[in-house]
């Protein structure tokens, strides 16, 4: 990884002014909730995820509840080709959570943080993603950051999106083409404050009608 100022910024809001040199291993940090999750929490290593819930189309049901490492098959509009006035199929993808883990502040030893910056918590959310189509999605379009993490408190957060390798947590991007077969694993970071925590990690993209909404933003899929 090149030493140097980099840029990480939420996935859509502000710029964070981060001075990435090298980043450390992962940590835990004490927490003050009681409801935080434990530092990992994912599916046994080696086992096969289970089968996901079935709905029409091959695809999973709105509103299934599935644990880390369960794969839910499901359709995803690329934010490029997205117009509601017409009916939107998207590309067929499985997508797998496998885990949420919580690090430690230490984990940005060599990140520039401010004061508020340093007393935040750092969440991992690893999701694997594989394609089931024959088209590819245009540009740099990222089914990735189609995921919401869910804190303790219900509320949606947006990830850090770094310009640059951070090593503890590689926001990879798909493979060129991104086809039928290809997989790609990914980590989404987030800096949590006053001690809260990511609970669940949830996908509200899919099919719809013209002029609707699909039916997993109401009903969205969750892990957690």
């Amino acid at each position: 990884m090149q030493s140097g100022r980099l840029t990480a910024v939420p996935a859509a809001t502000a710029i964070l002014g981060l001075a990435l040199a090298a980043c450390g291993g992962s940590g835990t940090a004490a927490s003050t909730q009681p409801s935080v999750p434990p530092a990992t929490a994912t599916a046994p290593a080696g086992s096969a995820p289970p089968s996901s819930v079935p709905a029409s189309g091959g695809l999973t049901a709105p509103g299934t509840h599935l644990g880390f490492g369960q794969v839910a098959t499901g359709r995803w509009v690329p934010p490029s080709t997205y117009n509601g006035q017409k009916a939107q199929r998207g590309l067929k993808l499985q997508v797998t959570v496998e885990s949420i883990q919580k690090g430690s502040i230490g984990d940005f030893k060599n990140v520039d943080l401010n004061a508020s910056e340093r007393k935040s918590t750092p969440y991992y959310v690893t999701v694997r993603i594989k394609s089931l189509d024959s088209a590819p999605p245009p540009g740099t379009d990222d089914p990735a950051i189609s995921l919401d993490a869910i804190d303790d408190r219900g509320q949606q957060q947006e990830s850090i999106t770094f310009l640059g390798t951070f090593q503890r947590c590689d926001d990879t991007t798909p493979p060129k083409p991104f086809t039928d077969g290809k997989t790609f694993e990914s980590c989404l970071a987030y800096l949590m404050p006053g001690g809260g925590s990511i609970q669940s990690v949830q996908w509200k993209d899919g099919p719809s009608k013209a002029d609707s909404v699909t039916p997993y933003f109401d009903h969205p899929i969750i892990w957690g």
